[in-house]
């Protein structure tokens, strides 16, 4: 072989390792999100507290372990700013900032779930349509008789069959108290297709514009129901469960300090 062309084959190869290492570095290294990711999650690890999700109180890693500590009211049921901007996720972040509103507000007091009042969650179509939820936080209305909580509705995707899925996403629920039966009804938006059926026949007993109705139980208060229900118009993204006399009203977005303004709005509207 020539001395030119030893030297044509040694750049044509030096050519070649240079796309391939940009390759590498496009497809192997962190992207800057990543980096960031990884930056707070280090970050994170180093810190010798944690704050417990249901308090909001800073422990110990020992005292977290050991399941022992002295509750009390201290600065750290609102968690710092300092310690939202730790957090690995705009979503948690944002989750955060919604529990500190709900914790701040005279509006809103703290509280536990009974087993009863959780029986009653599991029986509404607006949960027990997903394949699992769990909530950590719940307050009551101080300015009515009801209820907020935070509920975590999970989603598993098992298609493939052989590849498991499971997205969970915290979003916003108020319950609310009537001193009269309202039968058992639920709304949602409209799928498409209901959309163009309705365009033959409309067979809904509730009428809500973009909503379809379903009736588990008839109740002999439909005026009454009526009326709250024009407290939704033009509303978007959220499920609405009438069952004996409970109203239930659900967003189906992730929790947000806009999401729980948009509906405290409605809900007050109601009273």
């Amino acid at each position: 072989m020539k001395f030119g062309e030893i030297i044509f084959y040694l750049v044509i190869a030096l050519i070649a390792l240079y796309f391939v290492s940009k390759y590498v570095k496009l497809f192997f290294m962190p992207s800057e999100t990543e980096k960031e990711y990884q930056r707070k999650l280090e970050e994170s690890l180093k810190d010798e507290f944690i704050i417990d999700p249901e308090t909001g109180a800073k422990l110990t890693l020992a005292q977290a372990q050991s399941g022992h500590w002295i509750a009390h009211d201290n600065e750290f049921k609102i968690v710092p700013k300092n310690e939202i901007e730790k957090l690995l996720t705009e979503e948690e972040k944002k989750f955060e900032i919604c529990k500190n509103y709900l914790k701040e507000s005279i509006e809103y007091k703290k509280h536990k779930l009974t087993d009863k009042q959780i029986q009653v969650l599991e029986d509404t179509k607006i949960l027990s349509k997903y394949d699992n939820w769990s909530y950590s936080d719940c307050f009551n209305l101080e300015y009515t008789d009801g209820l907020i909580l935070l509920p975590a509705v999970e989603i598993n995707d098992k298609t493939p069959i052989y590849f498991s899925n499971n997205y969970t996403e915290p979003q916003v629920l108020f319950w609310l108290k009537f001193d009269f039966d309202m039968g058992h009804y639920y709304l949602r938006e409209k799928l498409n297709i209901e959309k163009f059926l309705d365009l033959i026949k409309k067979d809904d007993e509730l009428q809500l514009k973009n909503y379809e109705s379903f009736t588990i139980r008839k109740s002999n208060n439909v005026i009454k129901i009526i009326k709250i229900l024009e407290k939704f118009e033009n509303q978007e993204r959220i499920e609405i469960e009438f069952m004996d006399n409970n109203l239930f009203v659900k967003n189906e977005r992730l929790a947000t300090l806009e999401e729980i303004k948009r509906l405290e709005t409605i809900i007050k509207n109601l009273i």
